[in-house]
């Protein structure tokens, strides 16, 4: 029997820094831009960047406990399904919000994020199955993780003001 360092996981599962830094832009952000006398919009706004801040927060937090594991540890294969699942819900409660119109471009990436990350989660849990690895299955689980961060990302830059770049993206402008 193959000993988990055998596996193609790798320890660069996640950017969390990447993440982290993100968040605490934005939390700085928010506290600057905060003033009395909002409308009803700018509440919604606020509530949503909070949100959005706490699944952050928590994706950030597993994906640096990802980092974490020992590959040689008997409980690695566990912990990492473990945060995989953790950082599954956190997707799925972005996926969740209710979107203010500013942000319109946002919904539709977020649910695409929650559907990859769905997808890596059960494939990963599918590829260490019965204590056997099944390589293809992990290959593509990490393809699906991989997008559903990259989504996760894009939304950043939106939320940060920024334009997202990438082979894949495409920026609309409208008027």
């Amino acid at each position: 029997m193959k000993k988990y360092t055998d596996y193609p996981y790798s320890k660069k599962l996640c950017p969390a820094a990447t993440f982290s830094l993100k968040v605490c832009l934005l939390l700085t952000a928010s506290l600057f831009l905060t003033a009395c006398g909002k409308n009803k919009e700018e509440e919604k706004i606020d509530a949503y960047r909070e949100s959005m801040t706490s699944c952050y927060e928590t994706i950030a937090t597993s994906a640096s406990a990802l980092d974490a594991i020992n590959p040689s540890a008997n409980s690695a294969v566990t912990d990492m399904l473990t945060q995989l699942d953790l950082m599954n819900t956190a997707f799925q409660d972005m996926a969740a919000l209710e979107v203010p119109e500013e942000y319109s471009s946002i919904e539709s990436m977020a649910d695409d994020a929650a559907y990859y990350m769905s997808e890596a989660s059960r494939l990963y849990h599918e590829a260490f199955a019965d204590g056997n690895y099944l390589p293809e299955v992990g290959n593509n689980a990490q393809a699906q993780y991989k997008a559903a961060m990259s989504y996760l990302s894009y939304i950043g830059d939106i939320l940060m003001g920024e334009i997202p770049e990438g082979d894949d993206v495409t920026v609309t402008v409208t008027y």
